[in-house]
């Protein structure tokens, strides 16, 4: 025969399982967290824009011409023309 004090005492199985999901949610946010920081850290590294490239945009939005390139190196002549 089983002891009620005993089944008391002991946590369910499945508040087990809820408390493990629990805390490997919470383990796993603290991660992303430090992951979002990092790839914002080299994110802002990475993609510095070239001064000459701003000044051809800022022209190009004040003009509101826009034009086609066959190639990316046709562009980056064309912008640094």
């Amino acid at each position: 025969m089983v002891k009620p004090m005993k089944l008391e005492m002991e946590e369910k199985p499945e508040l087990k399982i809820l408390k493990h999901i629990q805390s490997d949610v919470s383990l796993m946010k603290q991660k992303i967290i430090i992951i979002e920081e990092e790839v914002d850290a080299i994110s802002g590294d990475m993609h510095e824009v070239r001064p000459e490239f701003i000044k051809k945009i800022q022209s190009i939005e004040r003009e509101g011409r826009f034009h086609s390139f066959k190639n990316i190196d046709e562009l980056r002549k064309a912008i640094e023309a």
